[in-house]
């Protein structure tokens, strides 16, 4: 197995360990996530830091990212550098680590300094309680787009919040996974508004948001609203459209044939 990592010029004390850490991954730290990718937290001489390692991709990615492509873990670490430097908070990067095996790209490795706020996902529950916290996310992501960044999956659990009073809105907000993200140039409002779409597939809460964010653009609220709800709608029919299609794929593979046997 050969390991291919870049490391933050900051961190760079650290790059023993980060060299060691693909042997070590299973073994070390506490689980905080584990679900298609896996999220540790590890302390490393006094000092804790976050290491995910992404799901194995499939073949045809293997090669695409051996020869012509960044890897998620490489994206990762790239964009979280480029948010700090545009004044979009996100952990710190320390590392990003590749194994690869014969040559091949085998596992993808992130490594940032630790943030332990909760996410936004309690809007899902109380979404006309907080709107000290709807007025943050807003404008939060309103800000994004302003500076081109249009974050590849606008979950309301990727996004994280703590109360800031040196903030105007009373939060500050950190963005993460962002590994699937893009940068545009002078983004379009339809772009800023499709990048809503998947906040939450809960209506009401979703017109909430994006009439927030349409007020701080100096958009039309309802059009924009209108928009985004349309969007999500024709999002929802796809999808349920593909996972129709899969269900009866799967269903003619797994049917015996029919053999006919002569008499």
């Amino acid at each position: 197995m050969n390991i291919r990592s870049t490391i933050n010029p900051d961190y760079i004390q650290m790059r023993q360990w980060l060299n060691q850490l693909p042997g070590m991954f299973d073994t070390h730290g506490e689980i905080l996530y584990d679900s298609r990718n896996q999220v540790r937290d590890i302390e490393v001489a006094g000092r804790h830091v976050v290491a995910k390692r992404f799901k194995r991709p499939p073949l045809h990615l293997r090669i695409d990212y051996t020869l012509r492509r960044p890897s998620k873990a490489c994206r990762a670490y790239n964009y979280g550098l480029r948010l700090i430097e545009l004044g979009i908070s996100t952990p710190q990067p320390i590392a990003c680590i590749e194994t690869y095996e014969n040559k091949l790209y085998a596992d993808g490795y992130l490594v940032t300094m630790p943030c332990y706020d909760p996410d936004l996902r309690l809007l899902r529950n109380e979404p006309d309680t907080h709107p000290d916290l709807v007025e943050a996310l807003m404008t939060f992501i309103a800000d994004m787009h302003r500076k081109g960044f249009m974050h590849g999956d606008t979950n309301l659990s990727n996004f994280l919040y703590r109360p800031d009073s040196s903030s105007p809105t009373g939060y500050h907000i950190t963005a993460i996974d962002i590994n699937r993200s893009v940068f545009v140039d002078n983004p379009t409002p339809k772009q800023c508004l499709r990048n809503l779409v998947r906040l939450t597939h809960l209506r009401q809460l979703l017109a909430t948001l994006v009439g927030r964010y349409a007020l701080l653009r100096g958009w039309n609220e309802t059009e924009s609203v209108d928009y985004v709800i349309h969007s999500l709608d024709q999002f929802e029919k796809r999808k349920q459209l593909l996972s129709k299609c899969r269900k009866l794929c799967n269903l003619r593979n797994n049917h015996p044939a029919h053999i006919e046997v002569p008499e």
